[in-house]
């Protein structure tokens, strides 16, 4: 397509995944990029996120080589932003609830070619001293990190903001205008802007400007919840992100532990604040010396879930200039996701590595 100054693209939804796809547009196209936000860059689901990079177990294998493509791909990201975008590649111990479940999960990783080691009780002792209770056999994949969700999204936009993108934040998207399936722009809270594309990044928020348009997206609302517990120990008890039967932690600082924990219903008694509180003892009892363990703050975000799990990516329909972007992995397969979505916005090149995750399979599979 041609990329003169008159070629405007929109991106709706300033979170982690539409913010890394201006700072990818900003890198190649030249035209006009604007990033819209109801609120602040980031500040959504975005911060919302317990941002572990990891591969995921018991996917499609296409899927988890997807995952491990986009581990890379963060890896290049870093290097491409000069490393100020913080990575931990502490690498992530788990167990899962039998000895054999957890030999599973390695063989799983082992035959993907994907780096994880087999710890021995002493060997995880090694890693981890505080912990209170070691497993027989524990897994460390080596290559996985974690990020600060938001940190990233800061940096990721003054990058783009640098390269010339437009960015409006607390600017409420309210309909996409159209006329017959060509897409014609955005009405906003502050005005009507006219783009050739727009593309939609702003996760749940993406469901009801569908809907406006007639289309009935096969997405839902999945709610978790994230908390911060603070300590005070001289020597930080957990040194990596741990995923066990019991917790999922890891640190964000020296006194500061992130926590992602299960969403059971709206009900008073499981109010985030509720969960954190039940969980804080299963997490002191794990690790020696986190008597000063205590909440900070829990909060309940609401991730876009698509019906199979799988990310959707590309074309809306046949509406003409209309792309998403929706995934429930969203922090580790941003870098990856945009930069191949990139090609296909700029050049309308069609990727193989999207291929399973277009909207379109839902209707061809009857879902």
């Amino acid at each position: 397509m041609n990329t003169t100054k008159n070629n405007k693209i929109v991106i709706v939804g300033a979170g982690f995944v539409g913010t890394t796809l201006a700072w990818c547009l900003s890198c190649h196209y030249n035209g006009e990029i604007i990033l819209i936000d109801k609120g602040q860059a980031g500040n959504g689901v975005t911060k919302q996120a317990f941002a572990w990079l990891n591969v995921s177990y018991g996917r499609p294998d296409a899927y988890s080589k997807l995952r491990q493509q986009a581990i890379n791909e963060w890896h290049y990201l870093d290097r491409q932003t000069n490393g100020k975008l913080n990575i931990n590649w502490s690498g992530a111990i788990s167990w899962q609830e039998t000895e054999s479940a957890t030999r599973e999960f390695i063989d799983a990783y082992s035959e993907s070619d994907f780096n994880v080691k087999a710890l021995t009780k002493t060997e995880l002792q090694t890693l981890e001293p505080q912990l209170a209770t070691l497993p027989e056999l524990a897994a460390f994949a080596t290559e996985e990190g974690a990020v600060d969700p938001l940190h990233a999204t800061q940096v990721l936009l003054q990058e783009a903001l640098n390269n010339g993108v437009t960015y409006l934040p607390e600017t409420e998207v309210t309909a996409i205008n159209y006329d017959g399936k060509q897409i014609l722009g955005i009405a906003t809270s502050q005005g009507v802007i006219c783009a050739d594309q727009v593309i939609l990044t702003a996760g749940v928020g993406i469901i009801s400007l569908m809907e406006k348009l007639g289309e009935q997206l096969p997405l839902s609302a999945s709610p978790s919840i994230i908390v911060q517990y603070q300590h005070q120990a001289e020597t930080p008890f957990v040194r990596h992100i741990i995923s066990t039967p019991d917790m999922e932690v890891r640190p964000i600082s020296g006194t500061t532990l992130l926590a992602a924990e299960d969403y059971l219903n709206d009900c008073p008694e499981n109010s985030a604040t509720c969960i954190a509180l039940n969980a804080l003892p299963v997490i002191k009892k794990a690790f020696i010396g986190s008597d000063s363990l205590c909440l900070g703050k829990a909060s309940v975000g609401m991730r876009p879930i698509p019906k199979d799990e799988m990310p959707i990516v590309g074309k809306v329909a046949d509406y003409r200039g209309l792309y998403m972007i929706s995934m429930h992995s969203a922090i580790t397969l941003a870098p990856l996701i945009c930069r191949l979505a990139q090609e296909e916005i700029i050049n309308d090149t069609e990727q193989a590595a999207l291929n399973p995750y277009r909207l379109t399979r839902f209707s061809a599979e009857g879902l």
